[in-house]
Parts: structure tokens; sequence; C-alpha cells
């Protein structure tokens, strides 16, 4: 991705410039947001060439980013090129809405319960997955009793893979209610996986990436 990131600074633009000709009140704002969605659209483009599928929604990615951009611009310290910190963002928001359509099919309520979710390409060596069932069952168990119908959906749908913003789109919430959500569900099961003599590290392990595609 140096490549392309370093691409994006062939018209030598210095972050004073980016920063000030994109304040609102600047008397150069508008083309420099013109530039900005330019810049994000032509690096986006060289940073998913080898995805070509990828290639039809790199407008809206790049649209989405400038706002994204705008919005963070108090915040860039100049520690690297604005080009770069720029870009960053938009292959961040490309990469979360690319997992987010990968999940826009698959609803919520066939996330809760048991089995393979459909999203998942996840697999394990059978002989594992025998002898930590029992860990898993009791994890779901303590969901289905314990947690409140928000938090059950949300934190199935989380251990599962789907994006928090995905989530949160679903159930119609923003992403700090989501996290609240899913981080008071966690606090409560473990407690309650505790409480049951389960330790620490097996109770790591069943909110874990590896024990996605088990649940």
């Amino acid at each position: 991705m140096i490549g392309w990131m370093e691409q994006a600074n062939r018209d030598g633009w210095t972050n004073e410039a980016w920063v000030q000709a994109l304040r609102r009140d600047g008397p150069h704002a508008s083309s420099a947001e013109a530039e900005l969605h330019r810049m994000l659209r032509d690096g986006l483009r060289r940073a998913f060439s080898a995805r070509p599928a990828v290639l039809e929604w790199v407008d809206d990615f790049a649209q989405e980013a400038s706002i994204r951009v705008l919005q963070q611009l108090p915040t860039f310290r100049g520690d690297s090129r604005f080009s770069t910190w720029a870009l960053a963002i938009a292959v961040r928001i490309a990469f979360d809405e690319l997992r987010r359509k990968r999940w826009h099919d698959v609803s919520l309520d066939a996330l809760v319960g048991t089995g393979d979710h459909p999203a998942s390409r996840y697999k394990e060596d059978p002989e594992k997955v025998m002898g930590r069932r029992d860990m898993l069952r009791m994890l779901q168990k303590a969901m289905s009793e314990h947690l409140t119908p928000k938090q059950l959906l949300a934190l199935s749908a989380e251990l599962k893979g789907m994006p928090q913003s995905e989530i949160g789109r679903r159930i119609g919430a923003n992403r700090n209610a989501i996290y609240k959500l899913t981080h008071d569900g966690r606090k409560k099961l473990k407690h309650v996986l505790s409480q049951q003599g389960i330790t620490a590290e097996a109770i790591a392990w069943a909110f874990s990436a590896d024990a996605r595609g088990l649940l």
C-alpha cells in the first residue's frame, strides 16, 4: 500500500495547505473538498486494483471518507503526510463497508442459537471442536438466560463476526450504543461463567475470534 499512498502525494500539497484549504470558512474550501474526493477516489482505485468487483463502490467509499476526514480534521497532528492520513481513513471505511455488505443478507435472528452462521469461513480440526463444545454450550445457555433480548441479539451477532456498524443499522442504534450493549453483555456473562467455575482462560477463548463459527 505504500506505493499508492506515495503516489497520492505527487501534487505536492503540504500538510498546512490541505488543512487551511479544507477549513469550511476558508475561501477555497469547495475546490479543496473536490480535490480531496478526487485524491481519495484515485487512491482507493489503486488500493483495490486487484479486486475489480470492489471498484464499483469506490466513489461511495470516497464520498463517505471525505466526510469523515473533514470531521476528523481537527485531530490531524501532522505526524505523517496529510494524504497518507486521509487515505488510511478511506481504506478503513472501505474495508468496514465491504464487511458490512458481506453480512447484508444475514438475519440477526439466524445468528442467535447454535450452529454455524452463513457468513462464516472459519474451520477447525473436528477433534478440537468436540473438546470445546461443552464450553460453548454453557456460554449459549448463559447468554439465553442472563442477557436482555437486545444484548442477546447484539452479542450473538458480534461473536459470529458481524461488524458493530451493521449490527447498529439492523437494531437502529449508533456504534456507542452497540458497544455498551456488547460490553455490558460480556461483563455479565464473564461474571456468570466465573461463578460456575469456568477458568478465565476458557472464558477468554469463548469470546475470542477462534471461537467464531462454532457458536
